[in-house]
């Protein structure tokens, strides 16, 4: 498995955050401290990722027969609780600060030079994961896994509000305006919300065995009703393993004079082709029964 690029990311991007939370201090700045949030927001998603990618390695056993794949959405809930906690913060700061501006002015310099490091961290990872390629359950290696992808566009992402941190350590340079800091803060807090409230509501569903987001569970729900060896089905559930993995049982009632064998083989890799269900579980049932069918 290609751990480095997560390694190296990590490493260099919680090494940045710890320094932009001290400069931050330093230069009397709630638009660093935001910004450092902003930036350790995508290290946990980093760290997500790559727990994705080390789990899908450990072997299954006799108390945990699905493996550990489940181990990303405990650190995705992580991930998600604690943002919100960063987001609350950084707001509570910048309304203080603009309610009751600190006695001690920001050093705008110092904030466009940590802001300039931020960038170039932010670039040189990102190009860690333009081509990364990551196995996936079977060790089949693909052009750009997904989590690499989404990794590349947050680190890019982080870049851009980096950029704009520096705009408003200049501004404060030679306008000697605090509220600048405070205002650039409020925004940074903005685009932490907008930008994870999708994996926010993401992560609550799959903590709550709930379909995820990738499932068209009602697509499935149709392929399954209208496949033209079944008759009738109930006790349909799909639930996450993981952050990227689903998995599905159902009961089918099949019609006369069809092979049970050729039917299950035919919907299960259609399930798994096409509707992102890696894990299908049938059983096979005669071709009448007093349950009524699950309506998802």
């Amino acid at each position: 498995m290609r751990q480095k690029p997560y390694v190296i990311g990590i490493s260099l991007n919680m090494i940045f955050v710890l320094s932009e939370l001290l400069f931050a201090k330093f230069a009397h700045s709630t638009a660093l401290f935001a910004d450092a949030f902003h930036n350790l927001s995508d290290v946990l998603a980093l760290m997500i990722a790559w727990i994705a990618v080390v789990v899908f390695g450990l072997s299954a056993t006799k108390r945990h027969t699905y493996g550990w794949h489940n181990m990303s959405i405990l650190a995705s809930l992580f991930n998600t609780i604690l943002l919100i906690f960063a987001v609350i913060t950084i707001f509570y700061e910048s309304i203080q600060d603009i309610i009751t501006p600190p006695t001690s002015p920001t050093t705008g310099w110092l904030v466009m030079i940590v802001a300039a490091v931020g960038i170039v961290i932010n670039f040189a990872t990102a190009m860690l994961f333009k081509s990364s390629g990551v196995p996936d359950e079977h060790g089949h290696h693909h052009e750009q896994d997904l989590n690499a992808k989404t990794a590349y566009i947050h680190l890019l992402a982080d870049a851009g509000v980096s950029v704009g941190v520096i705009l408003a350590g200049f501004l404060i340079q030679i306008t000697g305006l605090r509220i600048i800091d405070s205002i650039v803060s409020l925004i940074i807090g903005v685009i932490i919300a907008v930008t994870s409230w999708p994996v926010m509501k993401s992560t609550f569903n799959l903590s709550l065995n709930g379909v995820p987001d990738n499932v068209d569970e009602s697509a499935v729900m149709r392929y399954l009703s209208t496949h033209k060896g079944v008759h009738q089905l109930h006790d349909l559930h799909i639930w996450p393993l993981s952050t990227t993995e689903a998995a599905m049982t159902v009961h089918l009632s099949i019609n006369k004079d069809v092979d049970e064998q050729i039917l299950l083989a035919d919907i299960s890799n259609e399930l798994r082709q096409k509707y992102n269900i890696s894990h299908v579980t049938i059983q096979i049932e005669t071709n009448s029964f007093d349950q009524a069918c699950n309506v998802i």
